[in-house]
């Protein structure tokens, strides 16, 4: 019998109790594991946060909001791909993410497939 592979973890990082939990679901729903963070500055101290997979981070956050945590994670972590997403979308905003260094960016609230055609568009395709 085969070994069961790892699953591909997400880090989502949002300030939003209700947020995180649905989009944890959400992340699992779709074969991924997921790893829920209520603020840039806890993901930032997460020792496990080379090996995550991907990072969905909410860009109105206090404290350390989601363009300068990208910035940050584009510094620390180049590799690690980190899709924008924001229940207040503009061009503006948008095209400040991807600037920072975003891979993608959505607008919640978004569908699974949304977050799955995304995730693999990036190359990280879950392991079920």
């Amino acid at each position: 019998m085969a070994e069961p592979r790892a699953l591909l973890t997400v880090g989502i990082v949002d300030d939003d109790a209700f947020i995180r939990t649905a989009l944890g679901r959400l992340v699992r729903s779709i074969g991924y594991d997921a790893a829920i963070f209520e603020g840039a500055q806890a993901l930032l101290s997460y020792a496990g946060l080379r090996a995550l997979s991907c990072v969905l981070a909410d860009l109105q956050m206090p404290g350390i909001g989601g363009i300068e945590l990208i910035q940050i994670l584009a510094e620390r972590v180049p590799r690690l791909p980190v899709i924008a997403m924001t229940a207040y979308p503009n061009q503006i905003i948008r095209q400040r993410a991807l600037d920072a260094g975003a891979a993608s960016y959505l607008t919640k609230p978004f569908e699974a497939e949304q977050l799955e055609s995304c995730l693999k568009a990036l190359g990280i395709g879950c392991r079920l």
